[in-house]
């Protein structure tokens, strides 16, 4: 349960988020890009072929904005994906691609130095152009249209695996452009897929306001629970509803991510994101866990691990000239964990280590393990959907909400 300073803690942070005031001092303006909504990430999905006779595929991906109106909207969008465990790839395949923001039933179009398309292939990104003077409300449910064209229809789409809120489209079709219509698009005589989300929707919010990247495994992903936007794991539970609000979101997660896939010198292209971000979840501990050698030198490995992304990413600046803030999560028991005495007392020195905050890397230290009991899930890995609930609720919520305010750091900065 909620302890009742944690509810006061919440009260106060929601107090001072609401009235733009940071430390209860004077406003704060904000002026650089930063993450604005949620459900947006890498794909990890598999590849779906456009199809004979297809020439464009189409789609429109829901959304909801953060606690602060936001000005200035980009759409960054790239052919990066999370193949296999998350070994990080990226499609060779020319994509041109276009953009539109539908706001309260009103489309926009997004720009490309001024063009209405860009192409794109390999590790090239694109940013659009500032959308106008659009300005995207508080606390506000919107859509993200797309267009893209490859040059055969022999040629693939990269997909997400992950669905958002129910009104998400995707498929290929021979017929007309939809890119600039208002709501759902037309699907009938169209072949189906692929769900496409921007890798981040940016804007300045006009006060201060946090946004965080989601870096995780199966677990992180969604399974077990559902995937749609109600669900997605419990870590994407709680950034959806804290106080009231969504915590604007990226997710960089794959079934079997590891650290090591993970790593700066493994997914280089990946880091480019975390400069919008105020904040950054590493959920990957429990497929890096050694398969020989002494606990000691298994946890000295996962340790190693975890610090490559943590001093990565506290060497980062973010949208507020602050370095980004890690958050450490306990690697949660598996049935074949706790039958392994090495294993088992691996994954406990840990979340030990995480508890005093992993060699002072760690900004905050969640005690996920706590709601986890063998056996566990259906299949001795997975946690079921009731404990990503409770997960959410009981630890990452209240865990998280003193971070609302993007210049809190614990031990003072």
């Amino acid at each position: 349960m909620v302890s009742a300073r944690i509810k006061r803690n919440q009260r106060r942070v929601a107090s001072y988020i609401g009235a733009g005031i940071i430390g209860g001092g004077a406003p704060f303006v904000p002026t650089q890009p930063q993450l604005v909504a949620n459900f947006t990430g890498i794909p990890n999905g598999t590849f779906v072929q456009m199809g004979t006779g297809n020439v464009r595929a189409l789609g429109r991906s829901q959304h909801r904005s953060g606690r602060v109106r936001a000005k200035n909207l980009q759409f960054l969008d790239s052919l990066i994906y999370l193949s296999t465990n998350g070994v990080e790839a990226a499609s060779a395949t020319l994509n041109t691609l276009k953009r539109a923001i539908e706001i309260g039933g009103v489309t926009t179009p997004a720009l490309y130095a001024g063009l209405n398309s860009i192409g794109i292939s390999g590790s090239a990104q694109a940013l659009s152009d500032i959308i106008g003077s659009l300005e995207l409300p508080p606390d506000t449910d919107f859509f993200a249209r797309w267009e893209k064209t490859l040059p055969l229809d022999t040629n693939s789409l990269i997909a997400h695996a992950l669905v958002g809120p129910g009104t998400g489209q995707g498929f290929r079709t021979p017929g007309a452009s939809q890119l600039l219509s208002t709501g759902l698009m037309n699907s009938s005589g169209t072949a189906a897929g692929p769900q496409f989300w921007p890798n981040g929707i940016f804007g300045v919010p006009f006060s201060p306001m946090s946004a965080v990247a989601i870096i995780a495994d199966s677990l992180g992903n969604y399974r077990e629970d559902d995937n749609n936007g109600a669900g997605g794991g419990a870590w994407a539970r709680a950034l959806n509803d804290i106080l009231g609000s969504v915590v604007p979101w990226m997710k960089q997660s794959q079934n079997g991510h590891t650290f090591g896939n993970a790593s700066f010198a493994n997914a280089p292209l990946q880091k480019t994101h975390w400069q919008y971000v105020t904040d950054i979840f590493i959920e990957l501990s429990t497929n890096s866990m050694p398969s020989s050698g002494t606990v000691a030198a298994r946890l000295a490995s996962l340790q190693a691990g975890w610090l490559d992304l943590a001093n990565g990413a506290r060497a980062i600046i973010g949208p507020y000239g602050k370095r980004l803030r890690v958050h450490f999560f306990d690697m949660l028991k598996r049935d074949s964990y706790e039958l392994d005495a090495t294993q088992r007392d691996t994954r406990l020195a840990y979340n030990a280590w995480g508890a005093a905050f992993a060699d002072g890397k760690a900004d905050a230290y969640y005690n996920t393990d706590s709601v986890v009991t063998t056996p566990v899930g259906s299949d001795g890995i997975h946690i079921a959907k009731p404990v990503h609930i409770q997960m959410a609720a009981d630890v990452i919520v209240p865990g998280y909400t003193p971070f609302l305010n993007p210049f809190y750091f614990p031990r003072g900065e």
